[in-house]
């Protein structure tokens, strides 16, 4: 399974994104992460499975997008994704690895992402759920960028990560009597 971090550096003005089993740090513009929230993920959309069912691209990614973040398959680990104050990294040379070209390739099975730099292409294969996962990294590190890009990112990336049914546990009011003390016997 692939770890990715993202994380935002004002000075640059970048997004930076560190490929843990690769141990490299790649740096995206806000022209690429453009390119990646507009048609790139327009394709992702239109791959998702179940055109056979009726239901628009954009419904069908919502659908696995839920399953992505709260379904574990059986033998497998949960999804994770955890906030932090992680750096780039020593080695993250912001020119070497800025990039320059995406393609990427989407199919049901998963998505295959080739971002290219100037130190080497940096390719990531990507099952259908780490897919997911992936874009609400990016989606969640956006809000530091104040960028303001043209395009509104798709209600189901920007929907709460926790699940419905936990947000109205959380919701409900707390009952009066929480502050008295147990009646002894």
């Amino acid at each position: 399974m692939t770890t990715t971090t993202f994380g935002y550096d004002p000075a640059q003005d970048r997004i930076w994104m560190r490929v843990h089993d690769q141990d490299v740090t790649l740096w995206l513009t806000r022209r690429m992460v453009r390119s990646i929230l507009g048609p790139i993920l327009k394709v992702f959309e239109e791959s998702t499975p179940g055109q056979q069912g009726g239901a628009a691209p954009r419904a069908r990614a919502s659908i696995e997008h839920q399953l992505s973040l709260h379904e574990a398959a059986p033998g497998q680990r949960p999804a994770q994704i955890r906030a932090g104050r992680e750096q780039p990294g020593q080695e993250s040379d912001p020119q070497r690895r800025l990039c320059t070209r995406i393609t990427t390739q989407a199919a049901p099975q998963g998505v295959t992402l080739n971002f290219e730099t100037g130190a080497g292409p940096l390719v990531l294969r990507l099952s259908r759920k780490g897919t997911h996962l992936w874009y609400r990294g990016l989606a969640l590190v956006l809000p530091q960028t104040h960028w303001n890009l043209p395009e509104p990112l798709p209600e189901w990336l920007q929907e709460p990560m926790t699940p419905a049914a936990v947000r109205d546990l959380l919701d409900r009011p707390l009952p009066p009597d929480l502050d008295k003390p147990a009646s002894g016997r």
